[in-house]
């Protein structure tokens, strides 16, 4: 009787503590459940047939799913064909044996595009075979549009609103290569603002400030194709690259660029003989395998001689073949 009767004490022990241990689960099992439900970020797990064995509310609600109607479902029967096979080609190169796959992608939802940042990774089986996907990822929108705005800014003049020299730099850079590749023609203006200096000492800074924001506008009026790019270069100058445009053509947007100063009629007693803002152009054509220094050295010596040659002009230089320092065999 003594031993039934401990037999009996150590099953109920036992059984006590299996409750014990089950309301423990539950407890962090519902703790768990209460997190990815509010926390918000995408977490999910698929089976090998890619279908939802768990998946954040958050994560389905952002694409307009329910968390009730995801579950042991498919990308494909739930999301547009485009994204769900993004999905689920992520998803088999982890299964397949890439051990974790991160990325940042931007993808299409109800509310608009948004941007998100994630790691996923494989689960194995009991025989160590992945069986399963899990995923997880960050809403990084604002920090990803935060990040271009800071990109664009550099890339900015904030007087003009115009790209600054690093953006001239860059766009120069990138038409020298494609106009050597095609043997299109790449032509490059340079623009300075007549008596500028004087403009500054009788009506100040503020007033020198105005004006040049108001001759960049100009400027960007006439720069309308896609590929054009105006500038502020520095100070009272400003560049305008104008790629696959011959020599006539450009000539053409020179003039139209100095009537479209003019014709803002800003007020300049100290420019001679004129009475107000006016600008000096050079003008730089080139066709074969140049290098942005020399274009720029080309344009600037066509400027001068516009100012030499009493400014509110426009001087143009072509050229077809580089200089003997860039020819190529």
């Amino acid at each position: 009787m003594s031993d039934a009767r401990d037999d009996a004490e150590e099953l109920a022990k036992l059984r006590a503590r299996v409750a014990e241990l089950e309301a423990e689960l539950e407890r962090e099992r519902t703790q768990v459940a209460t997190v990815f439900a509010h926390i918000p970020a995408i977490f999910y797990v698929k089976d090998r047939d890619n279908r939802y064995i768990y998946g954040s509310p958050y994560g389905f609600r952002i694409f307009g799913v329910s968390h009730e109607t995801a579950i042991g479902r498919t990308d494909s029967d739930i999301f547009p064909a485009a994204l769900a096979a993004r999905f689920m080609a992520s998803d088999k190169r982890v299964l397949e044996g890439q051990t974790v796959e991160s990325e940042s992608y931007a993808v299409p939802t109800p509310n608009g595009p948004r941007d998100f940042a994630g790691v996923r990774f494989p689960i194995p089986g009991p025989d160590g075979v992945a069986n399963a996907v899990c995923g997880f990822a960050v809403d990084v929108t604002e920090r990803v549009a935060m990040a271009r705005e800071l990109e664009r800014l550099a890339r900015t003049d904030p007087l003009t609103g115009l790209g600054n020299r690093r953006r001239f730099d860059e766009h120069l850079e990138l038409e020298v290569a494609r106009a050597a590749r095609t043997s299109e023609p790449l032509s490059l203006l340079l623009c300075d603002v007549d008596f500028f200096k004087a403009y500054n000492d009788r009506y100040g800074h503020q007033q020198g400030d105005a004006c040049l924001a108001q001759v960049a506008r100009a400027l960007e009026s006439v720069s309308r194709r896609p590929a054009d790019l105006a500038v502020r270069y520095g100070g009272e100058e400003f560049a305008l690259v104008l790629p696959a445009t011959a020599a006539e053509g450009a000539i053409g947007i020179a003039e139209r660029v100095r009537a479209a100063v003019r014709e803002l009629g800003i007020v300049h007693e100290g420019s001679p003989g004129r009475g107000r803002v006016t600008i000096s152009v050079g003008v730089a054509t080139v066709i074969g395998a140049w290098t942005a220094p020399e274009i720029i050295t080309l344009a600037d010596r066509a400027l001068y001689e516009a100012k030499a040659a009493g400014r509110d002009c426009e001087v143009a230089a072509s050229d077809e073949h580089p200089p003997a320092s860039v020819r190529r065999m």
